[in-house]
């Protein structure tokens, strides 16, 4: 049985130590998606529905592209219908890095409006339009969570700076990661509010890693939203380099046929969010812990399933990549 998720799953994660994954869609038409949506869900917390890169069939996106609203309205009820994972809706403006024109504030209003009374989630609102569209948008906002932005691309912003302090709300910009990682220490110190700060291309990658919020994309998505975006699984695998995400061992017990068929099973699920921990069905003391995953009795597939789900689960705190498990076990 799943569980209820919090109304507010990025504070939620927040607070509570958990690193908010969110996942940027990139398609042109989310139907194009459709038929991979949940596994690429596997392991995010949030989508992140890319307004700005929306287009009808037959039309493609250019150096800026505006949306007809009634598409996006598509392209939002589209997105719901496939997955209950919350939405982040985004317009990230061409001078932000992305295609929307940046003298569109009106229309990009009307969108931001449009997400709110369809129940979405979050909105992405880049701090810089104009301030009454930002009031307007606070006002109308009803049970909507905003996410303010800024992102700058001059590679001129230190981390350091007394202005980016103040601009507290999110942070995105080039910058050396050392740097970040004192500025994400002070700003804890000072705000509750939850706080995204990347930097951007290779030489950012690591406060990707380490962040708590992170945006990550997926192999089946057609591109990265941003330059030096890593998949959820490269962060898993980066993580526990750099000591952050230990190995676990899980020996399998129970009938011989069976037990190497959970312990692939588990194996493959780990592997598919690159997770370190390793399965087997052997008791070999290695210095770590090993726990046990006793099979012995369970024939169906049904079953089985259900076991290694919980067992992944119990290992990583996220929800399983069932369709993984269950393709293991036929």
């Amino acid at each position: 049985m799943s569980q209820l998720q919090p109304k507010d799953i990025i504070f939620s994660n927040y607070v509570n130590g958990k690193q908010t994954f969110i996942i940027p869609l990139t398609f042109t038409d989310i139907n194009e998606g459709k038929a991979n949506i949940t596994r690429i869900g596997y392991g995010g917390d949030v989508w992140e529905l890319r307004a700005d890169l929306l287009s009808p069939p037959g039309k493609e996106v250019g150096d800026v592209n505006l949306p007809p609203i009634a598409y996006v309205k598509e392209q939002v009820e589209a997105l719901q219908a496939m997955s209950s994972l919350p939405i982040l809706f985004t317009i990230r403006t061409k001078s932000q890095g992305g295609k929307f024109p940046d003298d569109a504030s009106k229309e990009a209003l009307d969108l931001i409006l449009l997400a709110v009374v369809s129940g979405i989630a979050y909105v992405d609102v880049e701090i810089e339009w104009p301030s009454a569209m930002l009031k307007e948008i606070t006002e109308k906002k009803r049970s909507t969570k905003v996410v303010a932005s800024y992102h700058s691309w001059t590679g001129k912003v230190a981390w350091t700076s007394e202005d980016l302090m103040q601009r507290f709300a999110a942070a995105d910009a080039f910058g050396d990661c050392y740097e970040l990682g004192l500025f994400v220490r002070e700003y804890k110190l000072k705000y509750s509010k939850p706080l995204l700060a990347v930097g951007m291309g290779a030489n950012g990658q690591l406060s990707r890693i380490t962040s708590p919020i992170s945006l990550v994309t997926h192999p089946l998505i057609p591109l990265p939203s941003a330059p030096g975006q890593l998949s959820l699984a490269q962060v898993h695998q980066a993580r526990h380099l750099i000591g952050k995400l230990p190995k676990q061992e899980i020996s399998v017990v129970g009938e011989e046929k069976v037990t190497e068929k959970v312990s692939r099973a588990l194996q493959a699920a780990f592997l598919e969010l690159g997770y370190p921990h390793l399965c087997s069905v052997r008791k070999e003391k290695s210095g770590i812990v090993i726990s046990e995953l006793d099979v012995t009795g369970l024939h169906s597939s049904s079953s089985l399933v259900r076991v290694v789900a919980e067992e992944f689960t119990q290992c990583t705190g996220r929800p399983a990549p069932w369709s993984v498990i269950d393709n293991c076990l036929q």
